[in-house]
């Protein structure tokens, strides 16, 4: 149903517009906003309006008045025909086209709906309170590109999912909660999040922007080499096992620990985990959606043993798993089992004992190879079962080598 936004109370009352689907509406008084006003009482970049499907949404963006439907404030609310939203003085009220009408009005250009291969072409436009930047890094469940966030004023890297995980409404919107539900967690060795949403057919994420490199872009770097020195090995099983901690303390488990999520800063070298909105997406049942159809979600040689069995009682224990796996990669240039096949590959995770790491490097320390070959224990129950542990043995390592992470 033909729907529009007329402003029946404000300096600009009279004027109408279009609400379709495909095209949000930023509202605002700077040039950010792709539908302004002259109230100045209205922040720069507002609310936004989003038709999905049927149904109309408003999102406050952080506004400093407040957005308001029929006078209560809101975050984000659904809104139907005659609800009035409020922006500074200015009213607008939500109705229907009536029969002819809705041809009388030139509608706004619609986003097209790219495929999962075109999605690139976001690329110099502007998505949201986002100005759109070059494409980073190629995930799982999307793109990532640094972007600028001009509501924020600071620079995100922006994740948009691939078109096929926003066909489900009811699903997307879940999970958009489920987001922001996450966002006021913080720890040093985690990327933080600053927001989630969906504007036309393009449901995003917005991260703190790592200067940086992934740990997959370190591995490749080493390739010749094979090895990477085994402190830095160290620092990342250190850093990152803290942001497991924590996690994990907030009952989240990652699921999906791969050197691709795992950040690298350039100034300090800290480690940091992304992607726990992957840990929520699988929570929420929509794992299936956020990857791109006939994929698997993560890097399966990374994968613990029970996971690659379609085991449902996932703990911790899978994550030290994983992050055993990464360190182990970390120290040897290689993955600690990898077959011919797909299905070779699933066996030695299963069944094979990894190669020490020492084999690769000698100058590893026995104590920290015996921690990394500990973590990829086949069965759960033989590696730290907590992440509490895996740092206190870590920390034995710090101690004996006299280093610093």
């Amino acid at each position: 149903m033909p729907m529009k936004l007329t402003v029946v109370e404000g300096p600009d009352k009279g004027r109408v517009y279009q609400v379709c689907e495909g095209y949000a509406l930023l509202l605002g008084r700077s040039r950010h906003a792709n539908t302004t006003f002259n109230d100045m009482r209205i922040s720069r970049v507002h609310c936004e309006v989003d038709l999905r499907g049927n149904r109309v949404f408003v999102t406050d963006l952080d506004s400093n008045g407040g957005t308001f439907i029929n006078g209560k404030r809101v975050g984000e609310a659904q809104i139907k025909p005659g609800d009035v939203i409020n922006i500074g003085d200015t009213h607008l009220r939500l109705d229907t086209f009536g029969i002819h009408e809705d041809k009388t009005l030139v509608p706004p250009p619609r986003a097209e709906v790219l495929t999962s291969e075109r999605l690139g072409e976001l690329r110099g436009k502007r998505l949201s309170h986002f100005d759109v930047g070059d494409v980073v890094a190629k995930a799982q469940s999307g793109l990532v590109f640094k972007a600028h966030d001009f509501k924020g004023d600071r620079t995100v890297a922006l994740k948009v999912l691939w078109p096929e995980f926003s066909k489900n409404e009811d699903e997307m919107a879940r999970f958009v909660r489920a987001m922001q539900t996450m966002m006021p967690l913080r720890h040093e060795h985690l990327v933080a999040l600053h927001g989630a949403g969906k504007t036309g057919p393009y449901c995003w994420v917005a991260m703190e922007f790592v200067e940086g490199e992934s740990l997959t872009q370190v591995i490749e770097r080493i390739g010749a080499a094979g090895m990477l020195d085994w402190r830095t090995a160290l620092r990342v099983a250190v850093h990152v096992a803290r942001a497991l901690k924590f996690a994990h303390d907030q009952t989240i488990i990652h699921r999906n620990i791969t050197p691709q999520n795992i950040l690298v800063q350039s100034s300090d070298k800290t480690a940091k985990l992304g992607d726990l909105m992957l840990a929520k997406a699988q929570e929420g049942g929509l794992a299936e959606q956020i990857t791109k159809p006939g994929q698997m979600l993560g890097d399966v040689r990374y994968m613990s043993p029970e996971r690659t069995t379609g085991a449902t009682n996932i703990d911790g224990r899978s994550d030290i798993y994983s992050l055993g796996a990464t360190v182990y990669a970390l120290l040897t240039g290689r993955v600690p089992c990898e077959g011919k096949s797909l299905v070779e590959t699933l066996q030695k995770i299963r069944g094979e004992v990894p190669a020490l790491p020492k084999k690769f490097q000698m100058s590893i320390p026995d104590l920290f190879q015996g921690i990394v070959m500990k973590m990829l224990s086949k069965r759960p129950e033989e590696r730290h079962q907590t992440a509490t542990l895996l740092l206190a043995d870590l920390d034995k390592v710090i101690k004996y080598q006299g280093v610093k992470v």
